[in-house]
């Protein structure tokens, strides 16, 4: 299995490794096209998350979990030089995508969270979230809710994305995850202005890890 995902990598020419420091988006009501050209224009990796893909001219990689998802929107997918990643097998052998499931066999798979798995494995050092709502206070998604064929989320689900993310903070106990979501109910990550982090990063992205965490009041 590993080298049937490494070989498809190789033929598709896609970079292996991510800047240091990642912007991962989720689909969040919250989520505008006004911030994702700003975060276009750091420079920094972008894994979208599902249909934010759709916000970006470009972008690292897209990460969507499910095989219902592919079904519906596999299609309208350009084929691009950004990563498409899955953690659904029958899904990646149906459209070509990486295998990447970060989560066990039995557990839900939470996409959010799966793509800073992603951004770990791919060398990031800081994960900056952006459309993290994990709330249906203001509404589904960006982009309203899916065809009636999929799955949109609930309070149950949004109850079991909490302790999915702070399960994946414990994971990765080394990558530091700053939420700078406009609006968001995740509690287990240091809340970060967007703006300022925007600012930062357009100035320095070298600098940029180091910097982030200062403002976010972290340490390396």
């Amino acid at each position: 299995m590993l080298a049937w995902r490494l070989n498809l990598q190789l033929r598709m020419n896609i970079p292996r490794r991510a800047t240091r420091t990642v912007f991962c988006v989720g689909s969040g009501p919250s989520l505008t096209r006004e911030d994702c050209a700003a975060i276009e224009k750091t420079g920094c990796s972008i894994i979208a998350v599902n249909n934010s893909w759709q916000m970006f001219d470009d972008i690292y990689a897209l990460y969507a979990g499910d095989l219902s998802w592919w079904k519906q929107y596999g299609s309208t997918i350009p084929g691009g030089r950004f990563r498409k990643v899955t953690a659904n097998l029958a899904a990646a052998k149906s459209f070509s995508l990486e295998y990447r499931r970060y989560c066990g066999p039995a557990e839900g798979v939470n996409s959010g969270a799966q793509a800073i798995s992603l951004a770990a494995e791919s060398g990031a050092e800081v994960v900056v979230l952006v459309g993290y709502d994990c709330s249906l206070q203001n509404g589904l998604h960006w982009h309203g809710a899916h065809p009636q064929a999929l799955r949109n989320p609930t309070q149950v689900s949004i109850s079991k994305w909490q302790q999915q993310f702070l399960d994946t903070r414990k994971k990765h106990a080394d990558l530091h995850i700053l939420n700078a979501s406009r609006s968001s109910a995740i509690q287990c990550f240091p809340r970060i202005n967007l703006e300022a982090v925007i600012a930062l990063l357009s100035s320095a992205v070298a600098q940029a890890p180091q910097t982030l965490l200062r403002r976010a009041e972290c340490r390396l």
